[in-house]
């Protein structure tokens, strides 16, 4: 069945921001302290603007369904091919109970301050299930929710500044002391979360995923990546200082900090439990569009893989509208699993929430490791191919900046598994063996699949 065409350039750029920029990611990133100003900078210029050109590149130049899982089968074949798309698509169902136990957490703070772990594991399970239904839905319904998380999210981002312009005003200081001494790189206060702000720069190339829906992928994609990059870049350093203004570093919770913004700015005020509320819905309503965001993107990636059979059919399944409804269903199953393992393990909802994204870090960024191969060797192999956008300057150039992508990645998979401060014991060995659990099976399956 030939796909509809449903997505224009704005489509493409709300998607694309609603998918990269994670208000998870600011609570996390401001427990640094002010050298995470440092922190984003290092990694935004030599990561994430590396990688969004070298997206915007790959993304024109192979406009076809399946995004990531085509630009790695150019460079890498086949067998890498579906192999990274295995890590790619499972890390999602690995780390979204992480986010619906934020989402859960800030119900918590609206109308049930004592709520325990568990309670907050079945909002968790619901909102999963919600998350698979709309992924069942058409791309032209369905784009709308991410869509719309774009403008809480812009929602929220305002809310965060006039929040701490009030409190300053208030209070006439600031929560932190913040100079050029403290913003300077500190390696023993930020090595647990390098990882963190590298995997909230992850995304550029969820798009792509879709480039069968898209109107016209090649002039559009390369426009999208960057503006939407930019804004991106520019923000997370704007509302991690706004985190700064208002709460002390000590006392930043990192599963929802941003809502700590505001019941800190408003407390005693007569529409605190008001303004608590609406910020605590739009902050809700953003985690959430965040996954659908993901989720759209992420299993049509795994389908299209599935098509060629490089994975389990079952993951091409789709519905008459072209919904991924095989990939939607398992990855709905993969999250209530991973959400009731580790609530068991976790004393409590800030470390459930530090195990699952710590697992679910590793397994997506071991997909990452064999993009940037892939670009080298496209450049390298496909000499003569029309690129309707090339990352700017010599090859040479380009070669640089993957590699220099290529090193972070490393690095952050490094302090993954070693996980410095912490028991490893409790932990770092969890991690471990889920991670080796997700690469058996993985592997058990693309030995089994016809083309491998």
């Amino acid at each position: 069945m030939e796909r509809k065409k449903v997505l224009g350039f704005w489509d493409l750029t709300l998607f694309s921001f609603c998918a990269i920029f994670g208000v998870e990611a600011i609570a996390t990133s401001a427990a640094i302290g002010p050298s995470a100003i440092s922190w984003w900078l290092i990694c935004i210029v030599g990561y994430f603007l590396p990688f969004g050109l070298i997206a915007a590149e790959l993304g024109s130049t192979y406009p076809e369904q399946g995004g990531i899982y085509v630009w790695i089968k150019k460079g890498l074949g086949d067998k890498w091919a579906a192999r990274s798309i295995w890590y790619y698509w499972v890390a999602l169902p690995l780390w979204v109970p992480a986010i619906y136990i934020a989402i859960a957490q800030i119900i918590g703070h609206m109308f049930f301050p004592n709520m325990s772990l568990w309670p907050q594991i079945l909002i968790g399970i619901i909102m999963i299930w919600m998350a698979v239904g709309i992924n069942l839905c058409p791309l032209k319904v369905s784009k709308w929710v991410p869509n719309f998380g774009t403008v809480t999210r812009l929602a929220v981002i305002i809310g965060m500044f006039i929040a701490a312009v009030i409190y300053f005003l208030k209070n006439g200081r600031f929560a932190n002391e913040i100079n050029f001494g403290n913003i300077m790189p500190d390696l023993n206060a930020a090595i647990v979360f390098i990882p963190i702000i590298i995997y909230n720069l992850e995304g550029c190339e969820l798009i792509s995923a879709a480039s069968g829906e898209m109107k016209n992928p090649a002039r559009d994609i390369p426009k999208a990546v960057i503006l939407s990059a930019l804004a991106i870049a520019s923000l997370y350093l704007i509302t991690t200082f706004a985190v700064w203004v208002v709460i002390p570093i000590s006392e930043i919770n990192v599963a929802s900090g941003i809502l700590q913004v505001f019941t800190i700015t408003f407390s005693g005020h007569l529409m605190q439990q008001v303004i608590t509320v609406v910020l605590g819905f739009l902050i809700s309503s953003t985690l959430f569009a965040e996954i659908i965001a993901w989720n759209l993107g992420e299993n049509r990636t795994v389908a299209e893989a599935a098509k060629n059979g490089e994975l389990p059919k079952v993951l091409a399944k789709m519905t008459k509208n072209m919904a991924p409804v095989g990939a939607s269903i398992v990855s709905g199953i993969i999250s209530t699993v991973v959400i009731i393992v580790y609530g068991l393990i976790a004393k409590n909802a800030g470390e459930l929430f530090w195990h699952v994204v710590s697992f679910s870090l590793v397994v997506g960024l071991f997909s990452y490791l064999m993009l940037f191969p892939s670009f080298i060797i496209s450049r390298i192999k496909d000499i003569s191919i029309e690129r309707p956008y090339r990352v700017p300057g010599p090859d040479w150039f380009a070669i640089l900046l993957a590699v220099m992508a290529e090193i972070f990645i490393l690095i952050a998979l490094l302090i993954l598994f070693i996980q410095p401060g912490h028991d490893f014991i409790r932990s770092a060995l969890p991690i471990v063996l889920g991670v080796l659990i997700v690469v058996v099976i993985g592997e058990i399956f693309l030995n089994r699949s016809k083309r491998i």
